[in-house]
Formats: C-alpha cells, structure tokens, sequence
C-alpha cells in the first residue's frame, strides 16, 4: 500500500480540519500524522511527535527538521501533505534534506503571511524559496490564488476551502434548551454576539474587547468561544475594562451548533483569514453575520447581501454597525436568507475534489 504522511503544527488542526480526509484516504492507503503530540489521531496508524512550535525562530523547530527528516528516510512516503505555516516550512525542508527524493508533497496554503494591507517580505521570500520542494499548491481563497500564481512557479490548484461538517449544523435547540443553554452560560434575555476563533494575536480578540469598552452594552452579551492562546491576557483585559458581565469566555467547545442556536449575531474582526470555517458554519445556520473586510472573509460575505463586512480598522464604524443590528435586528436578519449557497463549500462537495488531486498525484499523472 502506498503511504501518506500529513504534517501540521498541531493536532487541533488535523482534528478541525482533516479527519475526514484521513478516515477516506485509510480506506486505500497508509496514513500516519506527525503534529507536536503523542496523542492519537483517528484512522491514521502512526502518530509522530516531532515537537514543532507555530512561532518561527525556536530551536524545537530546527529539530523537528530533522527528527521528520528521519522519519522520511525510514517510512519512504509517497506522499506528502501539508497546511500550516510551521507544518509546511519544517515538511518541505526536510523533504529537501531527505535522501528519500521520491516522496512528492502538496501544500494546502490557508492563508499566505502576505497579504493585501501586509506584504511581509520575510514570509513571502521563505515561501518563494521553498515553494520549489512543492509538487501541487492547493489555494483556498482568491487573493491567495492569484499571489501564487503570480509569484510563484508551481502547479497551482484553487479548491473552495476544506469542506466544513453541515451535519454538524443540521440541528436546532427548541425554546425550552436555548433558554436552559443561555442560563448555564449566565445570558439569560440578553442580545447575543458570537465570535468563534481562537484566542490570538490574529483573530484580534483584544481589538474587539477594546472597541466593546466604547459602547453601552445594557442588554448584550459577547460569548469568546474557543481556547486561548494569549496566556491568560485577555481575561486580565477583560477585568481591566469592566466587561466582565458582557464579556465570557467559553473555552473550546464541541457544541457549536447550539452555540449558533442562542447567538443573535457572529461576528469576527481577524485582519487576515484563509476560509474561515467559522463563517460558513454560522451561513450554515442563518445567522446574521458581520465581518472585517479581509482575505477570506470578503470571498464568503458581501456587504449588505449576506452579511455586513465593516473595514478592519476604524472601531467608529464597528460601533455603528453593532448598534444598527441590534436596533434594527428584524431587517438584517433577512440577509441571512441569502446563504443558501454555503452547502457548495460543505465537506461532502469539497472533499473529492482534494481526492483527485491526491490520487492524481499518487498514480504520477501529469507530473
């Protein structure tokens, strides 16, 4: 059987966003994960720890080279596939370094590190130096396509996104479990905003908290869903803002859906997105949406179509625009009728075009 290896910095990632890839590819082939953990991974038959870090300049990282090196040389894979920023630059430089020179490798890009309003010079050259040790790059936005296809030499493909799980999202909490759900969480009554996204420098939580701070927030409710990776800092935020009575933090949870269920408006104020999943789910269950005007973002919600896209900053307008929701929640809530067309980036359509893609590759077609 032919062999597989998917490479990422975190098991999170594998979790949200290829376990669907890895239960169909286990079917035919060999899969194994190499992440920073032990822990397993559902249908794949090895789980490597090769200790690599999401931030650039650390040593664990250099050693997760050559400990993934190694592994390449032992396993001799068919078949590399990457995503994240780490997981593909540590993939494609020990593919580079490895005797093994038969294992191809497909980088799905969600999000380049340069983009418009941010051309990062450093990321851009470290992705036009290694983009050459890429056999097929899988775009997921169109800003990202049309990057690549102008700076870099490389098989290009462009696939809407991952596929996000709408079975998830096909239930609906009656009035009896909402009002339960919104009493275990303390919002009872209270206007709803939803952000789901980690807790980071990226999706800009603390950008968020601070324009909340400027508004009179009676009746609304802020639920930050998803664990936090700024060390305890936008608690202390919080507390220092007075927000503690509007502003919760949820932690991770795997009941999104009834999340959505009790949520009036989802919001999300990243400066920069791949195809944010957390956006086609809230399509997913008509909810009025409202997001900056970034990559990604901008390719799923047109402003005052499906949703409201305010500029990514000037917190003025974002006041306006919340105020203007929840003061007219009747009329913009009709916008969510427009998203019918969510189910095309569901998993069960998006997942056989990365199928073929890989198989392509596998069989050594057009290479």
């Amino acid at each position: 059987m032919k062999k597989i290896l998917f490479v990422a910095n975190s098991d999170n990632h594998i979790n949200l966003c290829y376990l669907p890839y890895i239960k169909y590819l286990s079917k035919n082939y060999i899969v194994d994960v190499a992440t920073n953990t032990d822990l397993k991974i559902s249908n794949a038959r090895n789980k490597y720890n090769i200790g690599i870090s999401r931030k650039p300049f650390r040593l664990c990282n250099i050693k997760a080279i050559f400990k993934l090196k190694d592994i390449l040389e032992k396993e001799k894979y068919d078949l590399i596939l990457t995503s994240t920023p780490m997981g593909s630059v540590v993939a494609r430089i020990s593919k580079c370094l490895s005797k093994d020179k038969f294992v191809k490798l497909i980088y799905t890009v969600h999000g380049f590190h340069f983009f418009k309003g941010n051309f990062n010079l450093i990321y851009f050259l470290v992705e036009k130096i290694l983009m050459r040790y890429v056999d097929i790059l899988i775009t997921i936005n169109y800003e990202d396509y049309i990057n690549a296809l102008k700076y870099f030499k490389v098989d290009t493909r462009f696939i809407d996104g991952i596929g996000y799980n709408s079975n998830l999202f096909n239930t609906n909490l009656n009035d009896s479990q909402k009002i339960n759900l919104k009493k275990s969480l303390g919002i009872n009554g209270k206007f709803v905003i939803t952000y789901v996204a980690e807790i980071s420098k990226r999706k800009r939580q603390k950008y968020l908290i601070n324009t909340l701070s400027k508004m009179n927030l009676n009746n609304t409710i802020v639920l930050l869903v998803g664990s936090d990776n700024t060390n305890g800092k936008i608690e202390k935020l919080i507390k220092k803002r007075k927000l503690e009575n509007h502003i919760k933090l949820t932690g991770f949870r795997k009941d999104i859906s009834k999340i959505l269920d009790i949520t009036d408006l989802v919001i999300s104020v990243s400066k920069q997105e791949g195809l944010p999943l957390n956006i086609m789910e809230a399509m997913h269950k008509r909810k009025v949406i409202m997001v900056t005007d970034c990559r990604g973002n901008r390719d799923l919600i047109k402003n005052n179509i499906n949703g409201i896209v305010v500029p990514i900053n000037n917190k003025k307008i974002l006041i306006e625009k919340i105020n203007y929701v929840i003061n007219n929640y009747s009329v913009v809530s009709n916008l969510a009728s427009n998203n019918d067309f969510v189910h095309n980036y569901s998993i069960d359509n998006i997942l056989n075009k990365y199928i073929d893609i890989f198989i392509e590759i596998l069989r050594g077609s057009n290479l």
